[in-house]
């Protein structure tokens, strides 16, 4: 284990007035962030990973529990740990009024850091941004933007980096670009956390996933650990409508469901299993169509814990 440069003990964030409208976002959550890990908080929207993000930044009060930032609480300093942090939210704003490379310049301004136009440049470039630095931000694709924000969050050189849905929205190859530089920044030394419900993107980034569920933490561990522990079979999946207890009755399944339209089914024995689905939809005069296998991932180890799916 690594040195803890995040302590979280307990969290407890509740929105509205007590009662029962009062919304409790999270329940009590403990974890811990090494030095120098990319850690992922994994789970669907609403499930409580945006909040824990505010009240690491110090931009909400928590109703109980504590949490320090190399050693400082973030409820008595909230300004001394803003210092160590570059944050960049699901909703980063960008200043429509000034160029690409003026708010690089604010941004780190705002930490008390004045960059020289060369190190503004140098910045730029390594976000594939230095062809856009004299262009407003409206003016950006998604990606661009996206990348504007993360160029800004490390523009004061901080020693953690916040990363809030990266690369949510984003077409496939903007996705890549963004994965390639969170790399980039993480090799350079920093602490890098990442919310996100993408099972590919923690499963590909991170080195330990924090499980978040309905404001509760579930389960803790390096994605292959966290795989490994399922000590599932392979899945195949394939769009059928077959009664599913005599799914259940095939050779080698473990377990099936429908997920959508498609119907998936967890076997020990893939071949015997999938040769017997073929004979029962047949029965069934039904067609047999494309069939996908894989090896567990995430999503399954989410689906197990919770009951449900990441896409909610």
């Amino acid at each position: 284990m690594g040195e803890a440069i995040i302590q979280i003990e307990n969290l407890v964030v509740n929105y509205g007035r007590p009662g029962p409208r009062q919304v409790q976002a999270l329940k009590g959550v403990s974890l811990e962030v090494y030095r120098g890990e990319i850690f992922g908080l994994l789970g669907p929207n609403g499930a409580g990973k945006t909040t824990l993000l505010s009240v690491l930044e110090g931009l909400l009060k928590p109703g109980a529990g504590r949490v320090t930032v190399q050693g400082i609480d973030v409820t008595r300093d909230p300004t001394g740990v803003r210092r160590l942090l570059g944050t960049q939210l699901q909703q980063t704003a960008l200043v429509d009024d000034l160029t690409v490379e003026e708010l690089i310049n604010l941004y780190a301004a705002l930490y008390e850091v004045y960059l020289t136009k060369e190190q503004i440049h140098s910045l730029l470039e390594r976000f594939d941004l230095a062809e856009q630095r004299r262009e407003y931000p409206r003016r950006l694709s998604g990606g661009q933007r996206q990348r504007l924000a993360v160029a800004a969050a490390i523009a004061h050189d901080p020693q953690i980096v916040l990363l809030d849905e990266p690369t949510s929205a984003l077409d496939p190859q903007a996705r890549r670009k963004i994965w390639g530089m969170i790399r980039t920044i993480h090799e350079e030394g920093r602490t890098v956390i990442l919310t996100t419900h993408s099972m590919e993107e923690a499963e590909l980034l991170c080195g330990r996933v924090s499980i978040i569920d309905r404001g509760q933490h579930v389960a803790m561990g390096s994605p292959v650990q966290l795989i490994a522990s399922l000590d599932a079979g392979t899945m195949i999946k394939t769009v059928l409508e077959l009664p599913l207890e005599e799914v259940q009755a095939v050779p080698g399944v473990v377990q099936a469901r429908y997920t959508g339209q498609h119907l998936e089914v967890e076997s020990c024995q893939p071949n015997e299993t999938l040769a017997a689905l073929t004979a029962l939809a047949a029965r069934y005069r039904q067609p047999l169509g494309e069939v996908s296998m894989r090896q567990p991932n995430l999503e399954d180890v989410f689906l197990q814990l919770t009951g449900r799916t990441l896409q909610v």
